[in-house]
């Protein structure tokens, strides 16, 4: 049997960093397209270079390194530079992504999990047989947001608005998990999905329940 690729995606603040940690926790091998996206802007790299010619050396700090929030600013507060900070990351990614995904089919794996925000907008789903999303009601959102990232209500609003509707995700996912209680229920929606999933992979499902 081959190797179960599941695309992970979903609105910020609506709890896919949560499903994604139980995935992790079940055994399932999970590739953080957010960790391949700073690895992408790594000092000295091809895209970090890209990203300063869009919008300015600005955003490079004294290391070398990229100013993630001062970029974020900038992205977030126009769309067209939104679209071109997309543009340049997401194809350094997809490459990362690729060659995690080939090493750890090589290594044996049968399922592996791709935690993507983008996973749409950046192509990333040509990957994956299978996906899922996460969404939650706007107002639990605007609030799980405001608290994580100690974001000002003006950012909070510029960042829900750059984010897409409940209807984007459900009519292009294959399971949809919606986060509107407490986040034992979404552990609970999580851990019988796994099953389905490793039934799919055909690997046999030892469940324990995360602490």
């Amino acid at each position: 049997m081959g190797c179960l690729v599941v695309g992970l995606t979903g609105q910020t603040g609506a709890g896919k960093s949560t499903v994604s940690r139980l995935l992790a926790a079940a055994g399932i091998p999970v590739v953080d397209c957010d960790h391949l996206a700073r690895e992408a802007v790594r000092p000295g790299s091809e895209c970090l270079a890209q990203l300063a010619d869009a919008f300015g050396p600005q955003i490079i700090q004294p290391d070398g390194s990229l100013d993630r929030a001062k970029t974020a600013q900038i992205a977030f507060s126009d769309p067209d530079r939104l679209k071109t900070l997309n543009r340049i990351t997401h194809k350094a990614i997809l490459v990362l992504l690729e060659r995690q995904l080939e090493d750890w089919k090589a290594a044996g794996e049968r399922l592996i999990a791709v935690d993507a925000p983008t996973l749409f907008e950046s192509g990333a789903n040509r990957f994956c047989a299978v996906v899922i999303s996460v969404i939650a009601p706007q107002e639990l959102r605007y609030e799980r947001i405001m608290a994580r990232d100690d974001l000002t209500p003006e950012a909070a609003q510029r960042r829900m608005g750059a984010q897409q509707p409940d209807d984007f995700y459900t009519s292009r996912s294959d399971y949809v998990l919606v986060n509107d209680g407490l986040e034992k229920d979404l552990a609970e929606k999580t851990e019988s999905l796994i099953r389905i999933l490793k039934e799919k992979a055909g690997i046999s499902c030892v469940f324990e329940k995360a602490e």
